[in-house]
């Protein structure tokens, strides 16, 4: 029994046992490295497609408050967690008045996944012909 171990000991040495070790090491910590970098790049295409959709579902939140204020012009509250594709928009509306011209801050959230994209819009009252609409103030 003792020589059985003498012997492997003694092959373990010839063949390199700790450049052997050495090299199992590196290629742990290469498959590792490269595990991890697959992962990393999986995980930043994911946000990058949730952050382009949660734009896309707050400008949908962005149309509904638009198409409500159209059927509505006296509209003043907004929108509670509204699902939709997947996600979700909520919309929150501030009336104000300028002069003689009403505004309307519009403040849009579209959420999916771990990404929320939040969107803050102006837009005032226009009469034309007797028909009133909302459309986006300019930046003063």
């Amino acid at each position: 029994m003792r020589k059985n171990l003498k012997t492997n000991n003694r092959f373990r040495k010839d063949c390199g046992g700790v450049a052997l070790r050495i090299i199992w090491i590196l290629l742990s910590v290469v498959l590792i490295t490269g595990a991890v970098v697959v992962f990393l790049n999986f995980q930043q295409k994911n946000q990058e497609r949730d952050s382009r959709k949660a734009l896309e579902i707050s400008e949908y939140g962005l149309l509904r408050v638009m198409e409500r204020l159209g059927e509505k012009p006296s509209l003043n509250s907004g929108f509670p967690k509204t699902p939709y594709d997947g996600g979700w928009y909520s919309a929150k509306l501030t009336p104000g008045v300028k002069g003689d011209t009403l505004l309307m801050s519009v403040e849009v959230i579209g959420h999916i996944g771990t990404v929320s994209r939040k969107q803050q819009y102006r837009l005032k009252l226009s009469v034309v012909n007797g028909d009133s609409s909302w459309v986006r103030a300019l930046a003063e």
